[in-house]
């Protein structure tokens, strides 16, 4: 059983999952990015200390920016294929049940976009589908 605070916390890591990743037809990559939030978590720095601190920081996950078209969208459980998997891999990582299919990553960008100047120098640690995975970003 999850208190109101950890209920919370898993509902936005799902919304984050889901908004960042539900086009994602790999479930390790929707994984991926729950398990990149959590560790950002774990780290207990500059990205944030909790998970609405780190979900919610400016110009992280682009999709909680402002003006960004998937911020304003919500999934609709009963007609959404993903919404599942999304609420699956949020639980999965959030428990830190099973390992960690990023390597330990703190960051991801997705192939639509040219790789960020944060990837030199950062550490690649996988790619699973869309999604390009790193650590040691400095």
């Amino acid at each position: 059983m999850f208190t109101a605070e950890q209920s919370y916390e898993l509902s936005l890591l799902m919304l984050c999952v889901w908004r960042e990743a539900r086009g994602e037809s790999d479930f390790n990559a929707k994984l991926g990015v729950a398990w990149t939030v959590k560790n950002r978590v774990a780290l207990q720095g500059w990205m944030g200390r909790t998970y609405p601190a780190v979900i919610t920081k400016p110009w992280q996950f682009s999709s909680f920016n402002v003006g960004d078209p998937n911020a304003s969208k919500f999934p609709l459980p009963h007609e959404d294929k993903s919404y599942q998997d999304c609420l699956s891999a949020a639980g999965t990582a959030y428990q830190g049940l099973g390992s960690d299919p990023t390597g330990g990553a703190t960051h991801y960008y997705d192939d639509s976009i040219a790789a960020p100047k944060w990837t030199i120098g950062a550490t690649r640690t996988v790619k699973i589908g869309r999604l390009n995975f790193y650590k040691d970003v400095k």
